[in-house]
């Protein structure tokens, strides 16, 4: 596909957001929510010359806005009590969408933007026509089977200096290592050495706002909240995902009531990098012929390319 640009602005909700867009600004709009908790949205939209299209394969059709979290990128703190507590980020989400005049987008969320897509969906049940969740846990559970990967997976020096950073005050620079050490768990091939340098090059990582987060994620469990969701939602998961394996996603199965999933063979925890045009063809599907908020069960979407 032709390149596609990318506008980046600064807008203000009370403190300065940095927001990148591709795709017509008439189109359906697609609002996007990074993981981390601490990094940026920037690996949404990442150089097509090293990692292909990534989310810019559905600016055709929609308009994909993405933006950095409060505390993380280009964006700002406000001067405020607790400024960086889990539910400041979920308000986060109506300030951005007000401001930029998005009527009901799809929320796109990965990882741990998919708590806050799920926090803002029982707060504002309104706000939103459609979830498309990637790397999605319900529960803390899944660092159980995070901490089994780096157990069965990683060489020992890796395993012991993600030991020792566990044990120190998180810093950014230890934050972008364990990111490093940890990265062969996140895809379903190690990236080639361009692809990881961009990575870490590219991607920054806040440590102050990874341990505010930490502490409200000590206990978290979305379960009890799951059932109230209406609007129709995608779950989306790679099958070689070590990070939140797939059986941790499938916990959503039977509680996230309007959901549908589908699976990608060949990704792991990023498949709209590993897989970005089959990926974009499932969700273009999804939110063309997006199923109806009272749809009982789990099933699968019809797709080519991944499982």
């Amino acid at each position: 596909m032709l390149p596609v640009p990318i506008e980046e602005r600064t807008i203000d909700v009370g403190f300065p957001v940095l927001v990148r867009e591709a795709g017509p600004e008439d189109a359906p709009a697609i609002l996007c929510l990074h993981g981390g908790p601490g990094m940026d949205a920037g690996y949404f939209l990442p150089d097509p010359n090293v990692w292909g299209s990534g989310l810019r394969e559905l600016a055709g059709a929609f308009r994909v806005v993405t933006y950095d979290q409060r505390g993380c990128g280009g964006s700002g703190v406000p001067a405020e009590d607790q400024p960086l507590a889990l539910s400041r980020h979920v308000d986060d989400i109506e300030r951005v969408r007000e401001a930029l005049g998005l009527e009901r987008p799809a929320i796109l969320a990965h990882s741990f933007g998919t708590v806050l897509a799920l926090l803002h969906a029982v707060r504002h049940p309104d706000a939103a026509s459609s979830l498309v969740l990637v790397g999605c846990a319900p529960t803390k559970s899944f660092q159980d089977g995070y901490r089994r990967a780096v157990a069965e997976e990683l060489p020992p020096a890796a395993r012991e200096r993600l030991r020792t950073i566990q044990r120190e005050p998180l810093t950014d620079e230890a934050m972008r290592e364990r990111f490093a050490l940890a990265l062969p768990l996140y895809f379903h091939d190690p990236p080639i050495e361009e692809r990881r340098r961009w990575l870490l090059e590219n991607v920054t990582f806040h440590a102050r706002v990874n341990r505010s987060i930490a502490l409200d994620l000590e206990s978290y469990d979305l379960t009890p909240a799951l059932p109230q969701i209406r609007i129709p939602a995608l779950v989306v998961y790679g099958e070689r995902d070590r990070v939140v394996r797939p059986e941790y996603q499938l916990e959503l199965r039977g509680r996230l009531r309007t959901a549908r999933f589908v699976a990608f063979q060949e990704s792991g925890h990023f498949p709209f990098l590993e897989e970005p045009e089959p990926f974009a063809r499932v969700v273009h599907y999804f939110l063309r012929h997006g199923l109806a908020a009272e749809a009982p069960g789990p099933a699968s979407l019809p797709h080519s390319g991944g499982a």
